[in-house]
């Protein structure tokens, strides 16, 4: 599907996957697409497992600049003017949530020019021990965040499916 052209999501879906990206450069009509941002809103409110990393994140966010965009989550993004929370890190959960479980770890990395007024606190992000911060929403259906997630190896992609499982055999 198309975010900047269809006007809702597919029918049927299970799981919803938001990349990162540039989404700044489709402020504007990705704004302007008000149908889809509902559909996605609604999805969301009605539990379908999604991940959104970094471009999905914002996404998400109520506007990216002066353009609004799905209101799921508080905050706006707005241009850094440089590069921020650039480089690998290791996020821990603060409790349990699709990803892991509360203490748990997963590999990640930040690169992005944007940021948010409101970036979630689910998980603390370390790169080493003088640079740690919160970051990121997580329920046991979602995961948003500016990180972008390192699945080769790891139970991550395991546990979406299995979320997206029990969704599908909650719609009847």
């Amino acid at each position: 599907f198309s975010p900047l052209s269809d006007s809702a999501l597919p029918a049927g879906l299970d799981g919803l996957y938001l990349g990162g990206g540039y989404p700044e450069l489709y402020a504007a009509q990705l704004s302007e697409n008000r149908s889809m941002c509902s559909s996605v809103r609604a999805a969301l409110e009605a539990g379908l497992p999604s991940i959104a990393e970094c471009g999905g994140f914002m996404y998400l966010t109520e506007a990216i600049g002066e353009h609004p965009m799905v209101g799921f989550l508080p905050g706006r993004c707005f241009d850094a003017g440089k590069l921020a929370r650039f480089g690998y890190v290791t996020l821990t959960a603060e409790r349990d949530n699709l990803l892991c479980r509360a203490g748990g770890s997963i590999p990640a990395h930040e690169f992005h020019h944007w940021d948010s007024t409101a970036n979630g606190a689910a998980f603390t992000a370390c790169k080493n021990e003088k640079m740690q911060w919160e970051c990121g929403y997580a329920n046991e259906n979602f995961y948003a965040g500016f990180p972008h997630l390192y699945w080769a190896g790891t139970p991550l992609p395991g546990r979406f499916v299995r979320a997206a499982e029990r969704y599908s055999k909650t719609k009847g």
